[in-house]
């Protein structure tokens, strides 16, 4: 099923689903410049996906490692600077996953996180 959109793409969501895997300002037009207009189980699967993404990531990368740093829980082994490269790598890799399933028109869960995201975000 074709829809037409106020941007003039005629898509079954799978712009939205794609648009919403470029950080905020894309998730932000996939949401409300495609999803609201024409809501699909495709583009709401993706937005579930990298909303939850990008919230696990700025809670995980900003505040638990912070803390777990101040409370001097970090040891010279594990120093920050490591759990900060090892944090931002595994997202980037989450987000290639996901990137690529929707490349692919499938709703393929990112790993660890897809299924959380589904169930949590469930209104979108």
């Amino acid at each position: 099923m074709k829809f037409h959109n106020i941007f003039g793409v005629q898509d079954d969501g799978k712009t939205a689903g794609l648009c919403s895997y470029f950080f905020v300002l894309g998730w932000s037009v996939s949401y409300f410049g495609y999803h609201q207009i024409e809501k699909t189980s495709y583009s709401s699967f993706h937005l579930r996906q990298t909303l939850f993404l990008y919230i696990s990531y700025v809670a995980i990368r900003f505040g638990l490692l912070t803390i777990l740093d101040k409370a001097g829980l970090l040891n010279h082994t594990l120093s920050f600077n490591n759990l900060v490269v090892f944090t931002n790598v595994v997202f980037v890799l989450l987000w290639i996953v996901g990137l690529t399933g929707a490349s692919s028109g499938k709703e393929k869960p990112i790993p660890v996180f897809g299924r959380i995201a589904q169930t949590v975000f469930r209104g979108i």
